[in-house]
């Protein structure tokens, strides 16, 4: 009978071991080994030409002229990506640092004013194997300005307006299930007021 009883006993200790080590297994599965290979995976492109590059553009339907600079992120991962955002963490001319931008939120292109106003369109889901853009930097034939395209179409107290020259622009694109980019940005805009003055590289990501 006491044997009955030992046996008893490990084997009920057996089987808690077991269900322990198996929530164990399960929750590594769930949580890390499985997100390993069925997560989202970003693709950032820039093009000296459509449809990153948009020239000639009227701004307000005024007689202002500009031109539009934007970058894309396409998932091509196995998994949506969810709440995707992209701030500017630093903008830099030479070895000096031009300003402070760091939480300088930009702006996806498919959320306009109209939108933003209304709703909350700074975070977005990129679905498996969609692109979206978003957009940087606008300049007009007014002057020889850069202005960098903020998300809030209130003032968020940073300044958006840049002089001409070349910059190196560093960028974090976030979101909820997947490990933040960095990306860094050159923009080069001459001592001119033509527009199309302007060029945009994409250094590394």
């Amino acid at each position: 009978m006491a044997d009955e009883t030992i046996l008893f006993g490990l084997s009920i200790e057996l089987w808690a071991l077991i269900l322990s080590v198996t929530a164990i297994i399960i929750t590594l599965l769930k949580d890390f080994i499985i997100p390993l290979f069925f997560k989202p995976t970003l693709e950032f492109k820039y093009e000296e030409k459509a449809p990153f590059r948009r020239e000639n553009v009227s701004i307000n339907r005024t007689p202002t002229t500009g031109t539009f600079l934007r970058f894309s992120a396409k998932n091509i991962g196995r998994k949506p990506a969810l709440n995707c955002r992209c701030q500017i963490l630093e903008v830099k001319k030479g070895q000096t640092k031009y300003g402070d931008y760091q939480g300088f939120p930009l702006r996806w292109a498919s959320r306009p004013e109209s939108i933003i106003n209304q709703t909350s369109g700074e975070r977005l889901n990129i679905a498996i194997g969609e692109t979206e853009f978003i957009d940087l930097a606008v300049t007009t034939n007014q002057n020889n300005l850069i202005r960098l395209q903020k998300y809030h179409p209130v003032d968020i107290g940073i300044k958006e307006v840049i002089e001409q020259g070349k910059y190196n622009i560093l960028l974090i694109f976030s979101g909820d299930n997947f490990k933040p980019y960095k990306l860094l940005f050159e923009i080069n805009r001459k001592n001119s007021n033509n527009p199309a003055d302007v060029t945009l590289k994409l250094v590394k990501f």
